[in-house]
């Protein structure tokens, strides 16, 4: 074990953090169960579902509700978030939903109702301060649009979380749907570049150097915008290179040849597509896609690093450190080699500096303080969710000629739409994954491809963050979705070394 968990629990700052990140499911599913609203819920839960729970045991009923039908719903959904409109994602979202609802109703062995984890109830709370926000916003009707769109994530929550309790597979198979997705884009966005084919959607500043000015890639997903494009493959990047990574470990404690002849030519395969989705990141000129991308290069070193310094299984390998070490110079190295052979790149990477020198900067920096101005008059509890919501009070706080349909913020989007309360759950979300993942990371009960899969729903998660400090594509469903997705497996891959740790140290101080 590293230093990290005990630094965690001794900081008098972070023990309430630390207490509620380390709460296993069993225990706040037996306060919620001896609590009067547990018991409550639960009588009301199975008078209704009693009559038919027989129904739930027959063959034909257990097949048609399935975790494997599930699953391919699941991959379909993540497939249209690519090519289809919000409504149709929409629609396959709830679709998905009633159809784990009545599963969980029918009582079906495959899908059963998980037990909450800490990160479950804490997201719980997120959206509920969103139907808070709702009901006392001056502005009712619109938000009730907006938190509809909010419980539909909510749902796409609840779905990802009941399927990957089901299935141990599924958190493989989800990540090897965005990797290949992300593959995919990038292709469709190389010809693009190639083809010069212009984006509908996008702003590069009029008065620059037409010289100056990228071919910025777009993809398929709708409405065609090359920021969309960059929030939807950066959890793609993650997704690829930490299957890469499991693909690599798995060659390393190959026993056999034959199975180190099969992990090594797909750990390549894998490599090369994370090359792929990296460079399509880049020609989306997008400068969130780039925040995103030291934030998912930074974190994954880190990560790593640790693994390679404090697990047991690698702590001697020192080749393996050299090769760590080596290949964090030589990403250093041509990161800095490609930014210094384009001008049009340093132009765009330096242009997120400009502030009022950039136009679309200086656009931003104008929202800036009109939403800040929204916030603070509606701080607590926020104007409602939604754009029809923002669009219709931003009009009382704009700049003249600076119309927006959003706070270009996630942070400040939250504060505005859903007050202190939503933004300090959602702060509080991701204070409670950071110690999670540091618990697992030292838990000497996971395997190393469990903690290379904790650190790479992390490292997703943590690129979709950092885009979203300057940008809400986030609340655009084929990112959000995703986002979630990665949350949802982070929430029951961390939760195993919670349970399994607090076993065994219950079985170590049990008296003979």
């Amino acid at each position: 074990m590293s230093i990290l968990t005990p630094a965690l629990e001794n900081s008098a700052l972070l023990r309430p953090l630390t207490w509620l990140a380390g709460t296993d499911a069993e225990t706040l599913h037996s306060w919620y169960k001896n609590s009067w609203v547990g018991q409550k819920v639960n009588a009301l839960t199975w008078g209704v579902s009693r009559p038919t729970r027989w129904l739930g045991q027959l063959p034909l009923i257990q097949a048609l509700f399935h975790h494997n039908i599930l699953l391919l719903g699941v991959l379909a959904l993540f497939c249209l978030t690519a090519v289809a409109s919000t409504g149709i994602i929409g629609l396959t979202v709830w679709a998905l939903a009633g159809y784990t609802l009545v599963a969980l109703w029918l009582g079906t062995n495959s899908l059963r109702v998980p037990k909450l984890t800490a990160l479950d109830f804490i997201v719980l709370l997120f959206f509920l301060s969103a139907v808070l926000s709702t009901f006392t916003s001056s502005y009712f009707a619109a938000s009730v649009t907006g938190l509809a769109k909010m419980m539909t994530f909510l749902a796409g929550y609840m779905t990802f979380r009941v399927l990957l309790g089901a299935s141990s597979k599924a958190l493989y198979a989800g990540l090897g749907a965005l990797a290949l997705l992300g593959v995919t884009e990038a292709l469709v966005g190389f010809y693009q570049y190639t083809h010069h084919i212009q984006p509908l959607a996008t702003w590069q500043d009029p008065e620059m150097n037409p010289e100056l000015k990228l071919t910025r890639i777009f993809g398929t997903i709708q409405p065609y915008n090359p920021n969309l494009m960059a929030g939807f493959i950066t959890p793609c990047l993650a997704a690829t290179g930490g299957l890469g990574l499991v693909f690599a470990a798995k060659a390393f404690m190959a026993d056999r040849k034959a199975n180190l002849f099969l992990s090594l030519p797909i750990t390549g395969l894998f490599l090369f597509a994370t090359a792929a989705i990296f460079i399509a990141l880049i020609l989306t000129g997008s400068r969130g896609g780039y925040l995103a991308i030291g934030a998912i290069a930074v974190s994954s070193f880190a990560i790593m690093g640790h693994l390679l310094w404090h697990e047991k299984s690698l702590r001697e390998k020192t080749k393996l450190k050299v090769a760590w070490i080596l290949v964090l110079v030589t990403v250093v190295g041509a990161a800095v080699a490609g930014v210094a052979s384009s001008e049009k790149l340093q132009h765009r990477i330096m242009s997120m500096f400009a502030a009022r020198a950039d136009s679309s900067v200086s656009y931003r920096m104008n929202v800036y303080e009109s939403a800040f101005e929204m916030a603070k008059d509606n701080w607590l509890v926020g104007i409602g969710p939604g754009n029809s919501t923002f669009k219709q009070v931003y009009g009382l706080y704009m700049t003249p000629g600076y119309n927006a349909l959003g706070a270009y913020s996630v942070p400040l989007e939250i504060w505005v739409e859903q007050g202190l309360i939503g933004l300090f759950y959602f702060l509080l979300l991701i204070a409670t994954m950071l110690i999670r993942v540091a618990y697992s990371l030292d838990s000497s009960l996971l395997t190393l491809l469990d903690k290379i899969l904790v650190g790479t729903l992390l490292t997703g998660i943590l690129g979709s963050l950092f885009y979203g400090l300057f940008d809400t594509i986030w609340y655009r469903p084929p990112v959000n979705l995703s986002f979630w997705f990665l949350v949802a497996g982070l929430s029951m891959l961390t939760e195993k070394s919670v349970l399994t740790e607090k076993s065994v140290t219950a079985t170590e101080v049990r008296p003979a």
